[in-house]
């Protein structure tokens, strides 16, 4: 009896987990009749779409997503079965066979495309907010699955969306095409004898025989004749049904352009394609083919494209110098500032012949490229010409080129043109600043975010692309002292983007020391005060009993590293120790797995709250 319990009891187990499965991972298939029943006698043949594929749509269980992505396959498959209809019909129709078949659906979808045709912006709207709600309304293995299902559906209505209206003339074309109608019923003229003599018919009676008359045929009248025969076409039409529309449009749009408007057409979609290719290339980080069109193709506006895409791929140096000696006035910028944004010591005398120019531009991005060189005669004449110019956009761009030296004698410079009346140089000294990212330009950064609101966001945005440590302990103090929610989210932002999760102090007591051991009286590694910030490492597993002031507190010690106060300390950081209730412990911390949403806490006031929404805390219990 207890064994056949077991059994039961297994048994009932493993139907729970399978039903479970099962509703998590409920499907169907989906064909041609899903449409409309009227397609039924269409569904398996050549016409039908799904004949060689087979489709499965997820159920989700959620009204919202399963309806759209049933509505979603039906227009899918309305759309491909009418592309297949014209282009079978057209095929049909070139070498001189019946389309019945095709007119007799072609008159179904008359009735159909014109509301799916309709609703195709809005299904592609629909389906693209769906994607982006899909993480909130799903968990677990199934946002991988719907996500998915969305994203291919996406996909397909993006390819037929422009193809919609060419497939619903083909099809209107097809059914108002009188020669469909006659295929099949060409008469053959039937074929006149000349008159025959009958034979002599022989009477029984007891007359005599009588020889007939001669009977004959009247031939008929050449114009009272009907011939029913097919006319040849004036012109074969071949090709794709899409091609066809396409090339009918066009034909029309010529007619009615001029010779001018036609050149201006023809000149905007060769920018256009060759963009496109700019664009296409780079993403897929393709520098010899950007190389390429930068070196032969024709228009100017494109060839610049080519060039600043390779100095954001940072390559393709040599073809950028070759443009800068043979191309125009129009791509010769270009190919300065992607040599700048590469900042290779080979383009020097191109940095310096480019400090000479007449164009303004040219002369900021070549001291900012002579600036990454980090050559000491680059540096002299950036410090005698550059920051020196009448010019806002040549002075911007020298400082941020002084700031790649990395010197400490250059921090005043960029602290006193952050007192400048022009917002473009302020902004260039701020940009200078993060660039050197030593411990002195993030603490006046820190201040121009404190003191200057109209500056805050630029200077946040700047410490948070410098990556190391010093700027993430900056941006946790700003998160400390700014009170403002548009820029305590910005610095959130930062932190998630950064990956910077974990424990952080927050020094809460004036004049003390990090010591070298778990103890007060250690060797002190380093002076600390009130709203420095560490990087918890570690905590004694211990408690010790401290004085401080009139009590006497038990606790424990906090190992952290933290940035170093002794003038000529080897490292800029040093770990040590320092006891707990003289600090404040800080925990970033990442929520789900999305990467979009993250925690800051307060452990010891139990204050929490969501780094993107500052508004909404988030309740988590105190741990003690």
């Amino acid at each position: 009896m207890f064994q056949k319990g077991q059994d039961i009891i297994w048994k009932g187990s493993l139907w729970v987990v399978l039903l479970f499965f099962f509703s998590c991972s409920t499907s169907k298939p989906f064909q041609l009749t899903d449409v409309s029943p009227k397609y039924r006698e269409y569904q398996g043949s050549d016409l039908d779409p799904h004949k060689t594929k087979d489709v499965v749509i997820p159920v989700t269980n959620n009204r919202k997503y399963d309806s759209f992505i049933e509505e979603a396959h039906r227009t899918i498959a309305l759309l491909e079965f009418g592309e297949n209809i014209a282009l079978r019909a057209d095929s049909k129709k070139t070498v001189g066979e019946a389309v019945d078949k095709e007119m007799q659906a072609a008159a179904y979808l008359e009735e159909d495309l014109p509301n799916v045709i309709t609703r195709l912006p809005e299904l592609i709207q629909t389906n693209q907010s769906l994607i982006d709600s899909t993480p909130n309304d799903f968990d677990g293995p199934t946002i991988g699955r719907v996500s998915r299902e969305l994203g291919v559906i996406l996909e397909s209505l993006q390819q037929y969306s422009p193809k919609a209206i060419g497939i619903q003339n083909a099809i209107r074309n097809l059914r108002s095409d009188s020669n469909n109608y006659n295929q099949g019923r060409d008469i053959a003229e039937p074929e006149t004898k000349t008159g025959t003599e009958d034979p002599i018919l022989i009477n029984n009676d007891t007359q005599t025989s009588k020889k007939p008359e001669k009977v004959t045929v009247k031939k008929e009248d050449s114009s009272n004749k009907i011939s029913i025969k097919r006319l040849n076409r004036k012109s074969k039409v071949t090709g794709k049904a899409t091609e066809q529309i396409n090339e009918l449009v066009k034909k029309e749009e010529d007619e009615v352009l001029s010779d001018e408007e036609k050149k201006d057409k023809e000149y905007t979609e060769q920018i256009r394609n060759g963009l496109v290719q700019v664009f296409r290339w780079e993403y897929y980080r393709k520098p010899k083919n950007l190389e390429k069109i930068l070196a032969t193709h024709p228009i100017p506006r494109v060839r610049s494209a080519a060039a600043l895409a390779l100095g954001r791929l940072k390559s393709g140096r040599v073809t950028l110098q070759s443009a800068i000696d043979k191309d125009g006035y129009q791509v010769r910028p270009a190919a300065y500032k992607a040599l700048s944004d590469i900042g290779d010591k080979r383009s020097l005398s191109y940095f310096i012949a480019g400090t000479k120019a007449e164009d303004p531009e040219v002369i900021a991005v070549s001291f900012e490229g002579l600036g990454k060189t980090k050559d000491p005669a680059g540096r002299e004449l950036i410090l005698t010409q550059g920051i020196a110019s009448e010019y806002v956009v040549i002075v911007s761009g020298a400082l941020r080129g002084l700031a790649y030296h990395k010197l400490d004698a250059d921090v005043e410079i960029f602290a006193k043109f952050l007192k400048s009346p022009e917002q473009e140089i302020k902004e260039a000294a701020i940009e200078a600043l993060a660039i050197h990212g030593s411990r002195e330009s993030l603490r006046i950064l820190e201040r121009v975010a404190t003191e200057e609101p109209t500056l805050t966001l630029k200077a946040i945005d700047e410490i948070s692309k410098n990556p190391s440590l010093s700027a993430t302990f900056a941006l946790i103090r700003l998160n400390e002292s700014l009170t403002d929610e548009k820029f305590t989210k910005r610095i959130g932002e930062a932190l998630l983007r950064r990956k910077a999760f974990g424990k952080y102090a927050i020094i809460l007591v004036d004049d003390d020391y990090l010591r070298s051991e778990p103890n007060e009286r250690s060797i002190p590694l380093s002076y600390i005060k009130n709203k420095e910030i560490g990087l918890i490492v570690s905590e004694t597993k211990k408690e010790f009993a401290v004085r401080i002031g009139e009590d006497i507190v038990t606790d424990k010690y906090i190992q952290m590293k933290m940035e170093s106060t002794l003038p000529g300390a080897r490292s800029a950081f040093v770990t040590g120790w320092v006891f707990y209730p003289k600090i404040d412990i800080i925990e970033v911390k990442q929520l789900g797995s999305d990467g979009n949403s993250g925690k800051y806490s307060q452990l010891k006031k139990g204050k929490h709250k969501n780094l993107f929404n500052p508004i909404e805390e988030i309740k988590v219990p105190r741990k003690d």
